[in-house]
């Protein structure tokens, strides 16, 4: 009897572990998050927002092989961050962290093929002045995942840049273009979503820049230019 109580206890404990927070693993690099099951707020009280931003990290030693530095987001581009949507038929709030399109500030995104073993993650409102604890994961049913990653193309066969003006072929642009703009100390300079005509950047300052084209969410192009 003592046993089988102190199963039941153990049980109830890890219900009530998940039951705030749950990561599940779907396919290799994806992950679904769901919070608040119940109106269980204690990890962070959204205070009736509709969205939770995640901000996400994952130090080297997490991951396998050993990836080359820390990987995290820009606290301050709130535009770069996962979002989590309160669903009124659940009653909580889901979303999807996706390893293998996720852009980190900077550092971009995680190689093909890496192990995922662990990441921590805040979860925070928009404004960024609310946010729970710093979280690890692998407590809320996270388990090892391995990114698939997107394909790389060459630049030239995806863009080109001229007299101010960045121009995407024309077959690429009746797909799903995405243009990001970073300096060389790797903040975000530029972000634009959907791209069908020519971006101008002569407005930016002379300095060199690197461009990174998103197609469909399953390829990317890198440049770097010049102003």
């Amino acid at each position: 009897m003592k046993t089988t109580g102190l199963l039941t206890m153990m049980l109830l404990f890890v219900q009530f572990t998940f039951g705030q927070l749950t990561l599940t693993n779907q396919t290799d690099g994806i992950v679904s998050v769901e919070y608040g099951a119940s109106g269980d707020y204690s990890l962070y009280d959204p205070q009736g927002d509709t969205e939770i931003y995640l901000y996400l990290w994952i130090n080297a030693d997490q991951t396998n092989p050993q990836l080359s530095g820390l990987y995290n987001d820009d606290w301050g581009d709130t535009s770069s961050l996962i979002v989590i949507t309160y669903d009124t038929n659940t009653q909580k709030y889901t979303g999807t962290i996706d390893f293998n399109t996720h852009d980190f500030s900077g550092e971009g995104i995680i190689p093909t093929g890496t192990q995922i073993n662990n990441f921590n993650l805040i979860l925070r409102n928009l404004a960024g002045d609310r946010q729970s604890a710093d979280l690890v994961a692998s407590d809320y049913g996270f388990q090892p995942t391995t990114t698939a990653g997107l394909t790389e193309l060459n630049a030239d066969e995806v863009m080109y840049f001229s007299n101010g003006q960045l121009y995407i072929y024309p077959e690429f642009t009746k797909q799903n273009v995405d243009i990001q703009v970073f300096d060389m100390s790797g903040k975000t300079i530029l972000k634009q979503i959907g791209v069908q005509k020519p971006l101008n950047l002569s407005n930016l300052s002379n300095q060199v820049y690197i461009i990174k084209a998103d197609i469909n969410k399953e390829k990317f192009a890198v440049m770097k230019i010049a102003l």
